[in-house]
């Protein structure tokens, strides 16, 4: 009897290192090393803070089916690829998404902002109420079909086309990124 609370024991201690192995944590944020999006196994590649002046407002995570560390493969990349933003400040208005989405086009985009206009309003019009502290937005570049944007676990729209998933993209990993930081953490060079 005694063996066997041992033998149950020790499972129990190895299952719980092996998850923990198996995730990474950032500001009290713990994503998994692995994700199976559409089917297939994605990996971790990395994780970062959003700041905005002094405020932590999320904690980014990407997973790609062809990790890279390099920003113009994330961008480019035709595999499945997800960008997890997992929420740290306390809200954020649907207002204030729209315009640093915006923010992040005009400053990526240069002479393709007015051809991308249709799909960035399309884009926008997905984000329509707050998000608050724990919330997660996860922005995932399905092949087949497009740029997925799931708010608070609720599917909102699929915005199609390459050009777009390397526009939104370019946000986050594009010569003028939202936040540096940001950007090196989730590449996993930070």
């Amino acid at each position: 009897m005694k063996l066997s609370k041992i033998a149950g024991l020790t499972l129990v201690i190895f299952f719980t290192i092996t998850s923990l192995a198996q995730s990474k944590s950032l500001k009290g944020v713990t994503l998994s090393d692995k994700a199976i999006i559409a089917g297939r196994s994605c990996q971790l590649v990395g994780m970062g803070v959003r700041k905005k002046f002094f405020f932590k407002i999320y904690v980014g995570g990407l997973y790609m089916e062809h990790p890279s560390h390099k920003p113009k493969e994330v961008i480019t990349d035709p595999g499945i690829k997800r960008v997890v933003m997992h929420f740290l400040y306390k809200e954020v208005s649907a207002e204030k998404m729209r315009g640093a989405w915006m923010e992040g086009f005009k400053d990526n985009l240069g002479d393709n902002l007015t051809s991308m206009k249709k799909k960035i309003d399309q884009f926008n019009a997905l984000f329509t109420e707050a998000v608050r502290k724990g919330d997660e937005v996860w922005v995932t570049y399905l092949p087949d079909k497009g740029t997925q944007v799931i708010v608070k676990g609720k599917e909102k729209g699929i915005i199609p086309g390459k050009d777009f998933m390397k526009a939104v993209f370019s946000i986050w990993f594009g010569e003028i990124p939202a936040d540096s930081h940001l950007k090196w953490g989730m590449l996993g060079e930070e």
